[in-house]
């Protein structure tokens, strides 16, 4: 599947208010201090995606690769974070989101079409 360039700002955006929640959580039900840094990083993380979402068409057209940087930095620590919690077939899953995104993400910043970078 392909994704458009709305597709994938409305996937960074999304993914962005669920890590958020996602860390929120984690920083009010568990006690556990190393459980409590996984989620302040959770948040951290979530903001970025929302930034990328909100600025994705600027990014595309102008720095592609700053993008393709954050996507694996962001997805690589999500894996140490999940392999340190034992969870290894969740890291499987981050490599092939990450391969994903990072080809859609070549493949739409070389595309030239009419979309108005101020949506």
């Amino acid at each position: 599947m392909k994704e458009s360039k709305k597709s994938l700002k409305i996937y960074f955006i999304i993914v962005g208010i669920l890590g958020a929640l996602s860390g929120i959580n984690l920083l009010i039900i568990y006690p556990e201090f190393l459980i409590k840094v996984f989620g302040i990083v959770t948040i951290v993380l979530a903001i970025m995606f929302l930034y990328y979402g909100i600025k994705l068409y600027d990014y595309l057209q102008n720095s592609p690769k700053t993008l393709i940087n954050f996507v694996v930095i962001a997805l690589a620590i999500q894996a140490v974070l999940r392999l340190l919690g034992g969870e290894f077939f969740y890291v499987i899953g981050i490599v092939l989101l990450g391969w994903y995104l990072v080809q859609n993400i070549k493949r739409l910043s070389t595309q030239t079409d009419n979309i108005d970078i101020k949506k």
